[in-house]
């Protein structure tokens, strides 16, 4: 998710000085180009596959990096591996059936990869190497079980665009009006404002997407889903910031310039598919 500048003790001027960086028109046309990519590609089930697995792997070499200057330690080979698995095995409606053997091959992975690490390093390296499988692999994967579903193809648009106006108006309400820091202990930048804008936004937009013939769910739907998915969209970027923080960055990576890594990109989208599914699952629309 963007970051959210404080303004609690700026004036007009550096407040329009702050909305100018953060809105940069070299930030704004990358933006604009990997949301094109990612909108365009779920119209492509195979490539949004693809998409959502570069997503999966790019990240977990970019957990990797934020665990070893945080002093852990990761097995990337199979953690990369598992975040393939994941969405690939989704993809192929296999994952359901064999996701028990999958687990299970990632934890004696990691046991087996871990041997050749120190052994005070052991255990937290055969821990790590599962978190980073679960938290991207795992948990990306259920943008593929959606984008499979029926009526998949307008459920997967309706979260993605949520989250994106989660993101985009916590950007510029937090710029423009932020005054009062969220969580300064993971993300000085961030502000109840810019959240609270984000939540409105994404909410009563969402809900009108929901509530048009091209989604056409019932009423208290359409507000829930997009009401649950901002706030774990939220959720994960708080959770990204937490693991910066622990490292000691600003970014995850700079494979996106502007943007930071393929982490700080797209942090918020990794709970907020669970939610979006769940929401979905529950309500009988999937």
């Amino acid at each position: 998710m963007y970051e959210l500048s404080t303004a609690a003790t700026a004036g007009k001027p550096e407040v329009a000085a702050r909305l100018r960086r953060g809105l940069s028109l070299k930030r704004v046309i990358i933006g604009i180009l990997v949301a094109a990519l990612g909108v365009g590609s779920v119209f492509v089930a195979p490539a949004f596959t693809v998409v959502v697995v570069l997503i999966a792997v790019i990240g977990a070499v970019e957990f990797t990096n934020l665990a070893q200057r945080a002093g852990a330690d990761i097995s990337l080979p199979v953690a990369a591996a598992a975040c393939a698995a994941y969405p690939l095995l989704a993809s192929a409606g296999l994952l359901t059936r064999w996701e028990p053997a999958l687990v299970s091959i990632i934890v004696i992975a990691s046991f087996l990869a871990s041997l050749t690490a120190d052994l005070e390093r052991f255990a937290g390296r055969c821990a790590m190497t599962v978190l980073a499988s679960l938290y991207l692999g795992k948990l990306l994967s259920y943008f593929v079980l959606l984008r499979g579903a029926h009526n998949g193809l307008t459920f997967t648009v309706w979260l993605i665009v949520v989250v994106a106006l989660t993101d985009i108006a916590a950007m510029v309400a937090g710029l423009q009006y932020g005054r009062h820091r969220m969580a300064p202990r993971l993300s000085p930048s961030k502000t109840w404002e810019g959240a609270a804008a984000a939540l409105l936004v994404a909410t009563l937009v969402g809900a009108a997407m929901g509530l048009s013939p091209f989604i056409g769910v019932p009423w208290w739907l359409a507000f829930l889903f997009p009401l649950c998915v901002s706030v774990a969209a939220a959720i994960g970027d708080l959770v990204e910031s937490a693991l910066k923080r622990n490292a000691q960055v600003k970014d995850s990576g700079h494979i996106i310039a502007g943007h930071g890594g393929v982490l700080d990109r797209f942090d918020s989208y990794i709970f907020a598919g669970v939610v979006g599914y769940a929401v979905l699952l529950l309500a009988g629309r999937l």
